[in-house]
């Protein structure tokens, strides 16, 4: 009767670090995805940016061009 005793314990041992084995990886996958994401906008306003100013200098140019 204690080996089964034993054996239930240690099942359900094993169902409670698998559990959290399984929260840390969403957790990590989670972490990561947003880490992701915050890179992703970072680089999308950069490039908004960049095109921003090129625009404004093809603008500048233009208008010289316009007035010569």
């Amino acid at each position: 009767m204690e080996q089964i005793a034993q054996l239930k314990l240690d099942v359900e041992n094993e169902k409670k670090a698998r559990l959290q084995s399984d929260t840390e990886k969403d957790r990590d996958k989670l972490q990561a995805t947003e880490k992701l994401r915050r890179e992703m906008l970072k680089q999308i306003k950069n490039t908004k940016a960049s095109l921003l100013a090129l625009n404004d200098d093809q603008q500048q140019t233009t208008t010289k061009l316009t007035i010569l």
